[in-house]
């Protein structure tokens, strides 16, 4: 899978609010936001041939100044950050573990991505939802959460 069919899969789909990507790795910390997911592509591909870190928000946002949790609108996925691991094979190993013991592996199989890290899961939804309606979800599986891993809200 492209990173753009991966990222337009796990976020709302157009319409829903400015998408935002940002590089990390400079001082200034530059976001953008965009109405398209290609040029989210664009910037990446950009800060790729500068060897930056790329951060992909994960929710769309109302207003196109600034990343916060106030300003987000929409998600499209639940997901879970897996890091502060020996090998990414025993955050694979604490991943399948904590969906079994929570009864959660009937959430279906969850996309990872190999992070710098760790690992990054996601389960996408068949259509995007309020922040307000997916933040109780999430601070309810946080209390769930593996060890070592963050569910970002």
């Amino acid at each position: 899978m492209e990173p753009l069919e991966f990222l337009a899969a796990v976020l709302p789909p157009p319409g829903f609010g400015y998408y935002c990507a940002a590089e990390l790795s400079s001082k200034k910390k530059q976001h953008v936001f965009v109405e398209d997911l290609r040029e989210v592509q664009r910037h990446a591909d950009l800060w790729l041939t500068q060897s930056k870190d790329i951060y992909f928000a994960l929710a769309t946002y109302e207003d196109p100044t600034n990343r916060t949790a106030d300003n987000a609108q929409y998600v499209r996925s639940l997901f879970v950050d897996m890091d502060g691991y020996k090998t990414k094979k025993d955050a694979a190993q604490a991943l399948g573990s904590f969906l079994e013991t929570t009864g959660l592996e009937g959430l279906a199989t969850p996309w990872i991505v190999a992070s710098g890290g760790g690992l990054h899961c996601y389960w996408a939804f068949d259509k995007p939802v309020t922040v307000g309606i997916w933040k109780p979800v999430v601070f309810s599986l946080k209390i769930l959460r593996p060890p070592r891993s963050i569910l970002f809200p």
